[in-house]
């Protein structure tokens, strides 16, 4: 009788495809709603200054500590220096909130 090796191909598979459409729902935009996330968790003075100074707009508070959501340019984000190491994701409506009338404008 033939071995198969359907068990532990099927359930890699099944890892890759769940890893990669967590990657692409967290993937930041290249411009609109961003989450960002100091990596020391406590640094929200520096992501603030960072966020204006590469001309994105505050929205509030993220739902991890110190994070921001706020609403610009990623190429922009990356291109001003940084004091500390920072994420940038995607800003989903689940779990940022959604957009006021005030907010959605600004994009």
């Amino acid at each position: 009788m033939a071995q198969t090796w359907t068990g532990p191909f099927l359930s890699m598979q099944v890892a890759t495809c769940a890893a990669a459409l967590i990657a692409l729902t967290l993937w930041p935009p290249a411009s609109g709603a961003m989450l960002l996330v100091p990596l020391d968790g406590e640094n929200v003075g520096a992501v603030a200054t960072l966020a204006v100074a590469s001309g994105a707009k505050l929205l509030g508070k993220g739902p991890l500590p110190g994070s921001l959501v706020v609403v610009g340019d990623r190429a922009a984000i990356i291109a001003v220096p940084k004091a500390a190491p920072l994420l940038i994701v995607a800003a989903p409506p689940a779990a940022c909130g959604s957009l006021d009338a005030a907010a959605a404008a600004a994009i």
